[in-house]
């Protein structure tokens, strides 16, 4: 797959700690861009694997950010706090609500409810994968972890 060489931005604020994120602090590191939808089975099922690999990887300067895409406000802040208290707190990553006013990101208009975006340390889009996150593509962010 062709990829774009412009590095993709996102600034956003964590919905649940309140803290300021931006791609720029992962610099050096490989990220999962995560967009998402409470309520969605697919988004579901990717952030199970996605908090697995999280896990067992995140020595390996590995990142996760999730970005909400619902409409509501108060439909996405509760569930970021119901992930909160259910998730191990070794597990969690900043959760961002994309139609936040302070967010902005570059990744344009997203036609799946669950699109995931791996970032390399370089800064560029290494896959995108729109629904399910198949094996194959984590055996490509396994590697991306391990070049420089």
């Amino acid at each position: 797959m062709a990829h774009s060489n412009a590095v993709p931005t996102l600034v956003g604020q964590d919905v649940v700690s309140g803290k300021n994120i931006s791609l720029a602090q992962y610099k050096n590191q490989t990220v999962l861009l995560v967009f998402f939808s409470a309520g969605c089975t697919t988004c579901v099922y990717n952030f199970k694997l996605i908090r697995e690999f999280y896990k067992a990887n995140k020595a390996s300067h590995f990142g996760v950010i999730g970005v909400g895409l619902d409409t509501k406000s108060g439909q996405f802040r509760s569930y970021a706090e119901l992930v909160r208290a259910t998730t191990p707190k070794d597990e969690q990553f900043p959760l961002l609500w994309r139609l936040d006013p302070m967010h902005r990101d570059s990744f344009g208009e997203l036609k799946n409810d669950s699109t995931v975006f791996v970032i390399g340390k370089n800064g560029e889009i290494t896959l995108k994968r729109e629904g399910v996150i198949k094996d194959d593509d984590w055996d490509e962010i396994w590697t991306s972890l391990q070049t420089n």
